[in-house]
């Protein structure tokens, strides 16, 4: 697999060779006010060396990148309210759907990615309290495609755990009482789940190419939404097929325009040989918008510039305008109204997520310290020391603890880089990071 480095990723999928509008106040002073008109089709651009280590998911980092894109997008400097913004009148009863894409297992979207999603969205104040995990459900249409994809199967209703579960789930199925017509020509029932079980939905797509569609992003994505995805028209690359089922999704489903985000996950993607068989490169970038068409736009300039680093002719999906335009008007491809953030994860990322204390003493810390931390629920725990890329340094703690408060001693037995590490806590199936300084 061919990795592509910042500084090739950058001369080809940067803002000179795109010719994107960039607004560097956002990277910086996250200052709205200095944008007062700011379109819905801003495309958040996230890229990190330390996003992956060789096929392994660096997920301490991919958490940053997820945070600090939310913030980026939303131009609010606070995870929880950040996502707040994307949910208009979102309550503590409220249930959110991520339409992940399984299909094809190998290059899927990563459950490590949507972890941090899931991170992201319970950092959310809503009631007075955090939002619960168990009202995320993370689906696709089979429980087979979540299974081989590395997702597990979860229906239950312990509030800090997402439920994951596909279409065919026992008492799920598609709605019959909803038809959806696609190209004026195949009558589609939506997934129960899209149609009843959820208020807003983020739609998660992963980044890669498609046989008949030229590319599989987010539009693309909710071929896997409806009971007959077969039945939908594969001949002219799915054009208008793909943008009429969007439309029919925002308009007929009520309430109306559930999908609020659109994500894509190109930590690996296919630049050629999509949709089956394994990644062929490793872009370590994220993307996010509220907007599908200028998402996608910019998927589809990500895999081109991978593209032309092969000698291979460009992709241009033929989708992508039809759905800019009426009768489906789903989003936009004025060039000057996508704006592209190279959003860089700094020091003031917020890393602490989940509840209780976690805490080092001293700190900085020279060769021992004392790592004190809350369980809130009894049960397996691991406590691991991670470089500043991700990557596991060494483990500190692995075992059965109860309910209440620990500590564990940390003695460094060889000499650790000056700088910043991770701490990483898992506990009752919660993850939680936070920065360490060490010194010589």
């Amino acid at each position: 697999m061919k990795e592509v480095s910042r500084r090739d990723f950058l001369k080809y999928v940067g803002v000179g060779a795109l010719g994107l509008v960039a607004k560097p106040q956002l990277l910086s002073a996250f200052d709205r006010k200095l944008w007062p008109t700011l379109a819905a089709s801003d495309v958040v651009q996230c890229f990190h060396d330390g996003a992956t280590s060789g096929s392994t998911v660096n997920e301490a980092v991919v958490q940053m990148m997820v945070d600090e894109s939310i913030m980026a997008l939303a131009g609010v400097r606070n995870v929880g309210e950040a996502w707040k913004t994307i949910f208009p009148g979102i309550t503590d009863a409220s249930i959110i759907g991520i339409k992940v894409n399984c299909a094809s297992g190998q290059c899927p979207t990563r459950p490590e990615t949507v972890r941090c999603l899931c991170n992201g969205l319970a950092q959310m104040d809503v009631g007075g309290s955090q939002f619960k995990k168990n009202n995320i459900i993370v689906w696709e249409r089979t429980n087979s495609e979540l299974n081989v994809a590395g997702f597990t199967k979860y229906t239950g209703s312990d509030p800090d755990t997402v439920r994951c579960f596909g279409s065919n789930e026992s008492g799920v199925g598609f709605d019959t009482d909803t038809t959806l017509v696609v190209a004026s020509s195949s009558n589609q029932n939506p997934s129960k789940i899209l149609s009843k079980m959820i208020d807003y939905e983020i739609n998660a797509a992963v980044l890669k190419t498609h046989a008949a569609a030229k590319l599989t992003l987010t539009l693309k994505n909710h071929y896997g939404s409806v009971h007959n995805a077969s039945g939908l028209q594969h001949t002219s690359s799915c054009s208008p097929a793909i943008p009429s089922l969007n439309q029919q999704i925002r308009d007929v489903i009520t309430p109306n325009a559930k999908d609020k985000l659109f994500f894509i996950d190109g930590l690996f993607a296919m630049y050629s040989g999509g949709p089956s068989g394994p990644p062929n490169f490793n872009p370590k970038l994220l993307l996010m918008s509220k907007d599908p068409v200028a998402c996608d736009k910019q998927g589809q300039n990500v895999i081109n510039a991978e593209r032309a680093l092969h000698s291979l002719p460009a992709l241009d999906a033929p989708w992508l305008p039809v759905a800019a335009e009426p009768p489906y008007s789903l989003g936009s491809l004025d060039i000057n109204l996508i704006e592209l953030n190279n959003v860089g994860v700094g020091e003031s990322a917020r890393l602490v997520t989940g509840q209780g204390l976690f805490a080092v003493s001293p700190e900085p810390v020279r060769d021992r310290a004392t790592v004190t931390f809350t369980v809130l629920r009894p049960g397996p725990v691991s406590l691991e020391l991670l470089d500043a890329a991700g990557r596991t340094e060494a483990r500190l703690f692995a075992g059965t603890l109860r309910q209440g408060t620990h500590n564990v001693n940390w003695h460094t037995t060889r000499q650790l880089a000056a700088g910043t590490h991770l701490l990483r806590l898992n506990s009752g199936g919660a993850t939680r990071v936070r920065k360490v300084l060490v010194v010589n």
